[in-house]
């Protein structure tokens, strides 16, 4: 014998779903968000062709790192992202897609690493907790240079190559807005973060050129030796 939920049974739950769902409504509501327009000048003060490879984050808050990793690929001979925002302690993954050997490494001078040979189709992983900025190279190709960048939370974007970017989902509360350009640009402003939507913009200036980044030792402080062969 079946019995039926009794219709104070199915009010309550009827208000309670009501009430769940005016809860998320006001999460979403009260969820912050920022946008805006980064613009990269070069040394001598000329803006950039593309606005792409800036990161804009926010400083004032922690999350914990995302469970999914981050990814970086070796592709023809380059890193795939040349910039990888990631969360402090987050899992990132190096894939090698070529045909041929890579050697990634990083100079920096809290948290060096040396992930050695490895063939194509296989990874090798680092988990970094030192903020800001860790340069990236391969110990065999000299112009393979990319830049991790990380940050204290999930709250960040990436432009896109006219330089617009957009940060969501953000708490309320008082921030620092910081943006950072591959090209040494960086800039920082303080953010109210309230039911409004804030637009912010930046100008930033390089204190780089592409040709001074790929000025860089390999792993053991020594110049790059000219490869006699394309099967490295």
């Amino acid at each position: 014998m079946r019995c039926k939920p009794s219709t104070k049974i199915k009010r309550r739950a009827a208000v309670c779903a009501a009430s769940l769902l005016w809860l998320l409504t006001a999460i979403a509501v009260n969820a912050g968000e920022i946008s805006g327009q980064i613009s990269v000048l070069n040394k001598e003060g000329q803006l950039l062709p593309r606005l792409d490879h800036a990161v804009v984050y926010i400083e004032g808050i922690e999350t914990p790192p995302p469970a999914d990793p981050a990814v970086m690929d070796q592709r023809n001979k380059e890193f795939v992202p040349r910039l990888q925002p990631v969360v402090k302690g987050q899992e990132i993954r190096f894939l090698n897609s070529d045909k041929i050997q890579h050697n990634v490494f990083s100079p920096h001078e809290e948290e060096p690493f040396d992930l050695g040979l490895y063939p194509a189709g296989e990874f090798r992983s680092v988990r970094l907790n030192a903020l800001r900025r860790h340069k990236v190279y391969c110990n065999l190709h000299k112009n393979m240079v990319a830049d991790i960048l990380v940050l204290p939370n999930r709250y960040f974007s990436l432009t896109d190559e006219t330089g617009r970017y957009r940060i969501q989902g953000l708490p309320d509360g008082e921030y620092v807005l910081r943006v950072w350009h591959i090209f040494g640009g960086a800039d920082q402003k303080p953010v109210r973060v309230g039911q409004a939507l804030l637009t912010v913009d930046f100008t930033i200036r390089s204190t780089q050129s592409t040709q001074e980044i790929l000025e860089h030792p390999d792993k053991a402080g020594q110049g790059y030796k000219q490869p006699h062969s394309e099967s490295y």
